[in-house]
């Protein structure tokens, strides 16, 4: 009965389906540890650590204004999250099969760290002078927001490779730079 309880650990990795921050010149990963802990015949506990790049831009800007005035300027917006999963895990068919599709379900606490640097420079025309102004900033959001997933359990020998697809709805979406429907391709590999 004890030994029914032992964890196994593993590591997961992956791409999001979409750029949680639109468009990017930094490619968008999750990777992290992970802990799966059986329960009962079918049903474990599954938790551990994703860090996830949710990727990064680079704009440059010119336009006219204010008065005779050009301005140019270039904004960098990078974006990361730390995520800490506490899901239900089901395993549907019997332990000794080789293929177990699952459903997981639960609560994510997430960090999500913002930043954002901007230049911008104003000359007016016929004249020797101008304006400058820098501007770096950094938003910090906690959220605990719910996950949902399903995928496929293929065990080989000792080893278990575990692709699924996980969805979550992330409430710091509301800051308007992060996407707040964020779908994952994930694989794991546990011992």
């Amino acid at each position: 009965m004890a030994s029914a309880q032992l964890p196994t650990f593993g590591i997961q990795g992956g791409v999001p389906a979409e750029t949680p921050l639109g468009r990017t010149d930094k490619i968008p990963f999750v990777a992290g540890p992970s802990v799966d802990v059986r329960i009962v015949k079918g049903l474990a506990f599954e938790t551990g650590f994703l860090y996830q790049r949710l990727g990064g831009g680079y704009d440059n800007f010119t336009f006219l204004g204010p008065a005779n005035a050009i301005t140019f300027g270039s904004q960098t917006v990078r974006g990361s999250a730390l995520e800490i999963p506490f899901l239900a895990k089901y395993r549907f068919l019997s332990e000794r099969r080789r293929w177990r599709p699952f459903l997981l379900a639960g609560p994510s606490v997430r960090r999500t760290s913002i930043k954002t640097s901007s230049f911008q420079i104003s000359t007016v025309s016929g004249s020797s002078g101008g304006t400058s102004s820098a501007l770096n900033t950094k938003s910090t959001q906690w959220n605990v927001d719910p996950s949902v997933g399903v995928g496929m359990d293929a065990r080989v020998g000792r080893a278990h490779i575990e692709p699924e697809v996980r969805y979550s709805y992330w409430n710091s979406g509301k800051t308007d730079a992060v996407r707040k429907n964020q779908v994952n391709f994930l694989v794991g590999l546990r011992f």
